[in-house]
This record gives structure tokens, C-alpha cells and sequence, in this order.
């Protein structure tokens, strides 16, 4: 029996997942699960990074008895190594505004349709491409020093093992990534004028074996423990757990900290309507497409409720939200969840959304919980008008949602998709990340036999309801 361990990082919390196989079933222990957060540094957003990382370590070490590792992360997020192998700064948060200045960088030297073309990515200011700009810009030190861009799971993945790769599905977050061709873009880096020796070798997930001994860390070289890139976006790790990843007949709707809505596909999306409609193209496991939009999630949510325990001075939980919002019984405004202002790290959600309401000449909320009926039913607007937007540009009429991740917890909200959207749900598994990252762990390990017989063990293990409409 060969045990392994999944370090999923979100952007507020990571966890640390140990998963094996006993009777036919999926066995899995939280061994760690620490909450992290943004620091300002001179007007700057960075990530903890040495926090994070000295917590990955000790994990490794309190469960050296594990076979093979694998790290999931966010999207879009990176590291610079020099030559000597060095991270050079701290890695920067996405959150951070000053990636505007990369984006008006960018629209001097191309549109955004032909970065779209060249990509297929939904166009977002936090992309890599506009991160990557406004580094030159900002921090020229840093940028002419650098050899390699390293995006977040495969910088840990080269602290771990001394490896430099960089996985296909966290590339296909970038905005460098040509999803038509599989390949970095030439294109965007020529006519951005961007240092295309940055990239390091694009790998498939599970493709390469790197290992503990010969880490850049020194406690961990005594080690003999295989570590993989899996699928190291968390999203693609995700949707291995979902229905959609072998139906193309079902949606896809992954909940955290964004909404993932969407399709897996045959062929990337690469048109003028999916640029219109500010859709996306991205990779999951063997290069399969998903076509999907990213739009603000439970952030908004989650940061709101931090903000309105401050004001309150008690904790408040999701069950009282839950009974709150199913006793309502008035009509409340809605917002759009795609205004980039609902995703800032500085917003005060309550005024931020009275503004919006205010602008559309609506009657702001008068209860302090009503905002959390005015989250939830912002949600769902969006979800529809997405789904809406897809099925036009595939031909389709999808009646089955498959929802993963922390909103597939909320009964409030998998009630509201169910009947407002008129499908059948599934709601389940929650750390969908983490057993997605775990399946291709065990598939290396040859504790499954192929992926179809190990999607099915883990799901066969896992908490799944199903919801239908009214």
C-alpha cells in the first residue's frame, strides 16, 4: 500500500491531504491545513511564500512515510529564478492592482482580440501576461536578472526536487499560452517584446518524476520520495472529479474563491464570440479542453462576512446565513459578480455594493444579511447568463450541472442553481482539488489501474448529493 500526499494551496488556505487505498475505497487524512494571506509590502500585494513553503517541508517531514507528493495551485501567480537557481523576490499576489499598468502596456502593442487568438485565455488584468509587463515596468531589476518564470506549483515543485518545468494545465492560465497550437505563443512574446527564454520545458502532468533527494532544501535530501507535477492548476485537479471531464453533455460549475463555469470540449474555443462574451480556454489533464468563464465566487462572500463579524464583534455561521436567506421573503437588488471591483482585496463589500445598487437606481439592502441574499442571487444571475452564453456557442441545452468545491457545501446555494437554472445537480465532491491531485499520485504509483477505474474509486468514496429543481 503506497500512501501519498496532496498539497492543494488555495488563495487563503493550503492543505495538506494524505490518500491511500484500503477495501476498494479511498482513505484520506488532513495532515495540515494552514490559512495564509496577502502581505503589503510598499504599496505592494506579495504572497507569504516562506511561510507557505516552511509548512510544505514540515508537512514532508512529519509524513515521510508517503510515496509521491504532488502541489496544486491557484492560476496566473509566478516566481523568478536566476541563474544561479535563486527565487529573486517573493512571488507577487494577483490581487495587486498595479497589474493595470501591464494591461495598458499590452493594448499599445496589440489588441486584445489577438492576444485572445493567441491564447484563448478570457482576458483579465490579473493574467500572467499583464503580471509579466508590469514587472518589466516596475521592477526591471528583477526582470533582466531573471532565467526562468516559474508559476506557483512548479516553483514548489523546484524547491522540492531542483527541477525547473512548468506543467501545461497552470500554463494555460497565462495569456502565453497558445491553447490552439499547445505551445507557448511566439506571437504574444515577440510583439509584447517579452524574454521568451523565461519559459522553462511545458510538460504534461505526470509526465516527469523529480524527487526529495535532490531538493533545494537540505532537510529534505535524506528523503526518497517521488514528487509529480500533476494537474497543477487547481482547476484541472477539480475537474477530474467531475462528470463533465468524460460527459460533454454535462457542465462543470467549480465554486471557491471564483465560479468556474463551463464545459469540457473537443477542440479550444478560439472565436470572435468567445472573445465577446469573455469566455476562456484552458487545459485539464492530457491536454483536454475546458471552455469556461472565470467569475468572482464565494471571495466576495467570505470577505463580507470577515467584514461584517468585525462590525458585529461575533463570529456568524453559514448555518444562520442559510436560515436568513431561506426566510427571506422580499425582492432585493442584484449586482454584477464580472465587476472587477467585486474581486479587489481592498473592497468594503457593503459600499461597493450600495454603489452599484445606488448607480442602477435600486434600493439598497436594509438588513446587514440581506447582502448575503444579494451575493448569492448575483451568483446564479451570472451562472445563467454564462451557461446561456456557452450553450449559444456550442449548440447545446445542458440539463446536468456538476458542482465541486466549497459552494457545493452550501444548501442555500445549490437549492437556488437547481431551481433557478430548472437542472438536475450534483453536488460534491468538496476538496475536489485535492483527490483530483491524489488520482494521478496513485495512478503513478500503479495503485489504479487508468484514470476511469480511479475517478471512479475516489468518487465512489466521497460525500455526493444530488439536488433537483422545483
Amino acid at each position: 500500500m503506497n500512501k501519498v500526499l496532496a498539497f492543494d494551496m488555495g488563495a487563503t488556505s493550503i492543505r495538506g491531504i494524505v490518500g491511500y487505498i484500503a477495501d476498494g475505497k479511498l482513505i484520506t487524512e488532513e495532515v495540515m491545513r494552514m490559512s495564509h494571506s496577502i502581505k503589503n509590502k510598499n504599496g505592494r500585494l506579495y504572497w507569504d511564500f516562506d511561510a507557505i513553503l516552511d509548512k510544505i517541508v514540515n508537512t514532508i517531514i512529519e509524513n515521510k512515510d508517503v510515496s509521491c507528493i504532488g502541489i496544486d495551485t491557484w492560476g496566473v501567480d509566478f516566481g523568478m529564478i536566476d541563474k544561479d537557481g535563486e527565487l529573486i523576490d517573493t512571488p507577487f499576489s494577483y490581487r495587486d492592482e498595479k497589474y493595470s499598468i501591464g494591461r495598458e502596456e499590452a493594448k499599445s502593442k496589440i489588441s486584445e482580440l489577438e492576444i485572445f487568438k493567441n491564447s484563448g485565455n478570457q482576458i483579465m488584468t490579473i493574467n500572467t501576461v499583464f503580471q509579466l509587463l508590469t514587472l518589466k515596468k516596475l521592477n526591471p531589476d528583477i526582470y533582466e536578472k531573471a532565467d526562468k518564470l516559474l508559476m506557483m506549483p512548479d516553483l514548489i515543485f523546484y524547491m522540492l526536487t531542483g527541477k525547473k518545468v512548468g506543467e501545461e494545465t497552470i500554463w494555460s492560465t497565462t495569456g502565453l499560452y497558445d491553447m490552439g497550437k499547445k505551445k507557448v505563443s511566439d506571437t504574444i512574446f515577440e510583439k509584447l517584446e517579452l524574454k521568451k527564454s523565461l519559459v522553462p520545458e511545458i510538460v504534461k502532468a505526470t509526465e516527469v518524476v523529480g524527487n526529495t533527494k535532490d531538493s533545494r532544501i537540505e532537510v529534505l535530501k535524506s528523503l526518497n520520495i517521488d514528487v509529480i507535477p500533476v494537474c497543477t492548476h487547481d482547476t484541472a485537479s477539480a475537474l477530474l472529479m467531475t462528470d463533465s471531464f468524460l460527459d460533454e453533455d454535462s457542465m462543470f460549475l467549480s465554486c471557491g474563491t471564483w465560479s468556474l463555469i463551463g464545459s469540457a470540449v473537443d477542440e479550444c474555443i478560439i472565436t470572435d464570440e468567445a472573445y465577446e462574451n469573455n469566455l476562456t480556454n484552458e487545459l485539464g489533464f492530457d491536454s483536454k479542453p475546458m471552455f469556461f468563464k472565470n467569475i468572482t465566487g464565494l471571495y466576495l462572500l467570505e470577505k463580507y462576512k470577515s467584514q461584517l463579524e468585525k462590525k458585529l464583534g461575533r463570529k456568524i455561521s453559514f448555518d444562520e446565513i442559510s436560515a436568513y436567506v431561506n426566510g427571506l421573503d422580499k425582492k432585493l437588488p442584484t449586482i454584477d459578480m464580472d465587476a472587477e471591483v467585486f474581486a479587489k482585496e481592498s473592497i468594503d463589500v457593503k459600499t461597493e455594493i450600495d454603489k452599484f445598487v445606488e448607480n442602477n437606481k435600486e434600493k439598497v439592502p436594509e438588513d446587514d444579511f440581506d447582502y448575503f441574499a444579494v451575493i448569492y442571487e448575483s451568483m446564479v444571475n451570472k451562472y445563467i447568463e454564462v451557461k446561456t452564453d456557452i450553450e449559444k456557442i456550442l449548440h447545446k441545452n445542458f440539463k446536468r450541472i456538476h458542482i465541486i468545491g466549497g459552494g457545493a457545501k452550501s444548501s442555500v446555494l445549490t437549492s437556488m442553481i437547481a431551481n433557478k437554472m430548472g437542472v438536475a445537480l450534483k453536488a460534491g465532491p468538496y476538496e475536489s482539488s485535492a483527490l483530483g491531485n491524489i488520482l494521478l499520485s496513485l495512478l503513478h504509483m500503479k495503485e489504479v489501474k487508468d484514470l476511469k477505474t480511479g475517478i471512479e474509486l475516489i468518487l465512489g468514496s466521497c460525500e455526493i448529493k444530488t439536488v433537483d429543481f422545483k
